[in-house]
């Protein structure tokens, strides 16, 4: 009798071992959330919580979400160029701190100008999900 109870146990334990392993999946990751960035690269860094974007003389700066971060960043346009974004989803501010009168635009997916931002020091509040790109002179 002892045999018998211990033949139907190890079946039974054999039985939710491989039930338990048939029925679950592979665990997935929620995916990662991605911070903006910008190609070529420049000089960016997070905002402290409440504080809002502070532009030095001779830039362009803009301010977007980064999800990883849980924070808003800053970047820092100084290098007369055309610089491409990726993954700059929410609204944000920018700030034209140029001298010598630089005008800075954004572009769209097709390369249509959507605003430009004369070099006045204003802050202007700007939704980046459209944006592509940025000229900042």
């Amino acid at each position: 009798m002892r045999t018998k109870r211990s033949l139907l146990g190890a079946l039974g334990t054999i039985t939710l071992v491989l039930a338990s392993a048939l029925t679950s999946g592979t665990a997935q990751a929620a995916p990662s959330a991605a911070s903006p960035t910008t190609s070529p690269a420049v000089r960016s860094e997070l905002l402290s919580p409440g504080s809002g974007i502070i532009c030095s003389s001779g830039n362009f700066c803009a301010s977007v979400w980064d999800p990883a971060a849980g924070r808003f960043r800053v970047f820092y346009f100084f290098n007369c160029a055309r610089y491409s974004l990726s993954n700059w989803n929410e609204w944000g501010e920018a700030q034209n701190s140029q001298t010598g009168g630089a005008v800075a635009r954004i572009y769209g997916s097709s390369g249509n100008e959507l605003r430009s931002y004369p070099a006045d020091n204003a802050v202007y509040g700007v939704d980046w999900a459209p944006v592509y790109s940025i000229r900042n002179c």
